[in-house]
């Protein structure tokens, strides 16, 4: 049979179900292009879908393949949400069901063709965002600089992998102007894949430190991996900060913009930090005041005000935008608990975020007690206890009165500061709360980092309840 035959029937008898709203572009024909492959009809497809659980009627359902699931097990589901189509690497799973079928080797490959279909076929100005450290909120300030003046779309969340980079692409309604598409990496060659799947016009490097060294290796190899999302782009916008990035994105970018706090490039005449810790800047006399906290978020919102007036966007309404920005969430978010504060950046963590969240909690605490619950770091490979001993120390040259390690931390503070009465440390979350509680001025400003399998946020009810009872 045919794999293009369902139930036994040739394709062309199979009634295409009708969508309820077409989208713009998409047909039965258009995705054979895409796709190289299958069912080529003018019927039009409501949109793309690759969860059955948000489906809508008419979408061209993908089935992917995942190390915990297979989409392929939830074909029949995908029928009775509506689906009018699948996007399959195994036919024999979809007969029966009398449903158009395209059949492909791969289908998270055949998710970013149909993604690249679609942003070239919207035609309008792409901005990726890479780096080792700031991407989501790099992207999130973009978004505010840019929307006072332009219809942005941006990443949801930081989906930003093999399935978060197409599924943004998709997202991009017709009627936006610019796409802010977030771009992650933790092996070699994921950059340039990604890149060529987004086609960006502009390209916004945030950071180079030290991530996901078990598949990158070192610092070089971090490096050249982030300096790939260059390649071809009309625009770099690259960190001042980061010299080494400049020659290699002047290499490969017809133009290149370098901004930050220090170093040559565009930088502001000022700035500094309230006694919240959110920043302030003077960019050619107009003042930027940010909602997000830390020096490092200036150094970003320089990178976003550069780019945004590259596109056009007024330095005043870049500001106005930014200064409604809301916080993403357990990054550096400011939480009022009776008289303590909880500093929540517990979302993700690698040394040079650290350090980051380390000098925030220095600059916004005086006057309370100071306390830093670090978590362990992920995928730093082989140089993981060095990186761990490394944080460390910068942790307790800090002005903290208690520095609280877990996981990893844990024996690194156990090294390094043996009998300190500052130093707490536990081998998990379970016992550390019963250990620290006692120890915890009423008025302290709580920080939490860690990776993100660490999951440091359920110490927040913990917290919570001490605090406001």
């Amino acid at each position: 049979m045919s794999p293009f035959t369902t139930a036994g029937t040739a394709f062309d008898a199979v009634p295409a179900l009708a969508p309820d709203r077409a989208h713009p572009y998409w047909t039965f024909e258009r995705v054979a292009q895409a796709l190289g492959t299958g069912p080529a009809m003018p019927n039009a497809l409501a949109g793309i879908s690759t969860d059955t659980r948000q489906i809508a009627r008419g979408d061209l359902f993908v089935a992917l393949r995942g190390e915990r699931f297979d989409a392929h097990d939830f074909l029949a589901a995908a029928k009775a949400a509506g689906a009018a189509a699948f996007v399959v690497s195994d036919a024999s799973r979809a007969v029966g069901l009398g449903v158009p079928t395209y059949v492909v080797p791969d289908t998270l490959v055949a998710l970013g063709q149909l993604a690249t279909a679609w942003r070239k076929a919207w035609g309008r100005t792409v901005i990726a965002v890479a780096g080792s450290n700031g991407k989501t909120s790099t992207k999130e300030l973009l978004k505010a600089a840019l929307g006072r003046t332009l219809h942005v779309y941006a990443t949801p969340g930081n989906l930003n992998n093999f399935v978060g980079v197409p599924l943004t692409l998709l997202g991009i309604p017709s009627e936006a102007e610019v796409a802010v598409v977030e771009v992650g990496t933790n092996a070699p060659g994921e950059v340039t894949a990604l890149r060529a799947i987004a086609g960006p016009d502009v390209a916004v490097l945030t950071s180079i430190g030290e991530e996901h060294l078990e598949g990158l290796g070192d610092l070089a190899g971090v490096l050249r991996e982030e300096c790939d999302i260059f390649h071809g782009v009309t625009l770099a916008v690259v960190p001042s900060a980061h010299p080494e990035v400049l020659p290699l994105a002047q290499a490969r970018a017809q133009a290149v913009i370098a901004a930050g706090l220090t170093g040559s490039g565009q930088l502001p005449e000022g700035w500094g930090l309230d006694a919240e810790g959110r920043p302030w800047l003077e960019v050619d006399g107009t003042r930027f005041a940010l909602t997000v906290r830390g020096a490092h978020q200036a150094a970003n919102a320089m990178l976003a005000i550069v780019t945004a007036r590259a596109c056009g966007v007024p330095l005043a309404d870049a500001a106005a935008g930014l200064a409604e920005m809301p916080v993403p969430g357990m990054r550096g978010t400011w939480e009022p608990l009776g008289d303590a504060i909880l500093l929540n950046d517990a979302y993700n963590a690698n040394p040079a975020s650290m350090r980051a969240a380390i000098t925030l909690l220095g600059d916004v605490g005086q006057g309370r007690q100071r306390v830093m619950i670090l978590g362990s770091m992920r995928e730093l490979g082989a140089s993981a206890e060095h990186q761990h001993r490394a944080v460390a120390r910068f942790a307790l040259d800090s002005p903290a009165e208690l520095v609280v390690g877990v996981g990893e931390f844990a024996d690194a503070l156990d090294v390094l500061a043996p009998g300190d009465p500052r130093v707490v440390t536990s081998t998990g979350l379970d016992t550390l709360w019963a250990q620290l509680e006692p120890r915890l001025d009423r008025r302290a400003v709580i920080l939490l980092k860690a990776s993100r399998g660490m999951r440091l946020e359920q110490l927040v009810p913990a917290i919570t309840a001490w605090a406001t009872a």
